[in-house]
């Protein structure tokens, strides 16, 4: 399937892809001057350049994915820190028992909490760059232009918008970085006012210059920046926009729910559901490193005697962190919903092994040996670490079973979370019989009975059945208010809580921490006045 980093295949490109992330990471004046046309210089002033460079934005897109660093724990934090998982043991359990990334001092903080934020500044900037050699160039068919400008600007949104849910107190420019602004240094925060307003002007743009359909899978396409928009309106509480935007998503012909929810995760993702996914190839230029994220959830069920590793069974699996009791009961609710039969959830492991099945069970029966037991620590952990559900939203059918290493495409936006969008919307502008026919589209695909009457609390769970674990949860929550309220109620499972020396992660949370700390290394690198979140002082 051809995909964008497909897009770039020569000597050139890859060189151009170096340069890129070179300058990228640069923090003092380059002393040399770059030679010939895979310089920075070509980059950004010629219509070939500007259009590598905008490939280049993937890249940085997807580092968080693909690093490896502590375990694969990056792109899990956000999961971790929300209402809907387990921490069970591994770094990414440290984030969901705030032992890490909630604090200034905490290593969690100075490692990945900073990954996020140097991640997506230096998106940013490279976008900046992209942006202003765009406006600048002279030589250039405007469509082009226009396209150039429109994928960048979507990056840029996204990215900001992103750091803003994250950290609530940032600072936002337009000014690619060059050496003669290197060293200057944002005094303060940026205004709701001034984020939001850059938010609405790039994503404007992007779905005036964007169609939706798009040569290569995995770039900017309009019903992308449409849903993005929307999810922008959401936090203004811009009803009306939101409706609209949703509305024109769904309506275009272009986008379609798949029919079962088995299709939504299978294969490449290259489907009428998606509207935006990170990309990876195996041996391909550009193609990207591995992930381990369906390692770090599917449980460890191979050290169950009757069991081995196998793609039906999820595949390699660590059990790191998992869906905790609220989640499972959410899904369990309706006895029909397929969305944990192996589609987006496994709830059971079932034996395969024949020369080690316990007596008493069958090649093909559940793994049923543990308890989530209230009170017996090596008996629930036992449970948690071999049984408990686990999530296989990110499995790679196609690597060995027993290879942590995948390369399968991530989801990142979809058209089941417009439909709950626009729910939430048309029912905050009193149109219940339209927020009910979008709930239950998504409820009917999952083979759930509808239902007759909604309010906040029906869509957040249905968002937490649909959506656990790909990565929206604990921006939504906050976005409602109820992000402190959520957690104290659901997070992590009580038992586990319990068993954790640091203390019950619950009466260690604190409101203040739904927005992260800006790590001390970042600043440091700021003015003297620059405001801290509130709590982290």
């Amino acid at each position: 399937m051809k995909n964008i980093f497909q897009y770039i295949t020569s000597k050139r490109a890859l060189a151009i892809l170096l340069v890129i992330a070179t300058f990228a990471s640069c923090e003092k004046e380059l002393e040399d001057e770059l030679l010939s046309d895979t310089s920075v210089d070509f980059l950004y002033s010629t219509p070939e350049g500007l259009e590598n460079a905008v490939v280049g934005l993937y890249t940085l897109n997807r580092n968080l994915y693909q690093d490896l660093s502590l375990n694969g724990t990056y792109p899990l934090i956000p999961q971790a820190k929300s209402d809907l998982g387990v921490g069970i043991t591994g770094e990414v359990s440290l984030y969901s028992r705030l032992l890490w990334g909630a604090s200034l001092g905490d290593y969690g903080t100075t490692s990945g909490i900073n990954a996020y934020w140097v991640n997506y500044y230096k998106i940013v900037d490279r976008a900046n760059a992209v942006i202003q050699g765009a406006e600048n160039l002279e030589d250039i068919e405007e469509g082009r232009r226009n396209q150039i400008l429109a994928e960048a600007k979507c990056m840029r949104a996204h990215a900001y918008f992103t750091l803003y849910r994250l950290f609530n107190n940032i600072f936002i420019t337009t000014e690619p970085t060059t050496p003669e602004n290197a060293f200057d240094v944002p005094q303060d925060k940026s205004s709701e006012e001034e984020i939001f307003a850059l938010l609405r002007s790039d994503l404007d743009f992007a779905i005036a210059n964007l169609d939706y359909a798009t040569p290569q899978f995995g770039r900017w396409a309009q019903g992308a920046a449409r849903h993005l928009r929307a999810k922008v309106a959401m936090w203004e509480n811009d009803w009306t926009e939101a409706a609209t935007q949703t509305d024109a998503i769904i309506t275009s012909g272009s986008h379609s729910l798949t029919e079962t929810t088995a299709e939504v995760f299978a294969g490449e993702l290259d489907h009428s559901e998606t509207l935006f996914a990170i990309n990876f190839e195996r041996q391909t230029i550009g193609g990207g490193d591995p992930h381990i994220m369906n390692w770090n959830m599917v449980s460890s069920y191979a050290d169950a005697p009757g069991l081995i590793q196998s793609v039906e069974n999820g595949g390699a699996g660590a059990g790191f962190i998992s869906l905790n009791q609220y989640t499972i009961d959410l899904l369990n609710e309706d006895p029909n919903d397929t969305r944990k039969n192996g589609t987006y959830y496994i709830f059971e492991y079932l034996y395969n092994d024949e020369t080690a099945v316990p007596a008493g069970s069958e090649i093909g029966d559940p793994l049923d040996l543990y308890e989530n037991s209230e009170d017996d620590q090596n008996e629930f952990m036992l449970y948690y670490r071999r049984q408990n559900p686990g999530i296989i939203k990110f499995l790679d059918e196609t690597v060995e079973p027993t290879d942590r290493n995948h390369f399968k495409n991530i989801m990142i936006y979809r058209l089941a979370e417009t439909y709950l969008i626009g729910a939430e919307a048309h029912m905050m502008l009193n149109n219940s019989a339209k927020a009910l026919e979008y709930l239950n589209a998504v409820r009917t695909r999952a083979n759930t009975a509808p239902v007759n009457s909604i309010d906040l609390e029906t869509i957040l769970e249905e968002r937490a059945r649909e959506l656990a674990f790909e990565g929206q949860r604990w921006f939504t929550l906050k976005r409602t208010g109820l992000l402190y309220d959520y957690l104290l109620d659901h997070m992590n499972n009580d038992n586990m809580n319990e068993s954790y020396p640091e203390g019950n992660p619950k009466d260690i949370l604190r409101e203040y921490m739904q927005n992260w700390p800006i790590p001390q290394q970042q600043m440091d690198l700021l003015g003297p006045n620059y405001p801290q979140n509130d709590g982290y002082n």
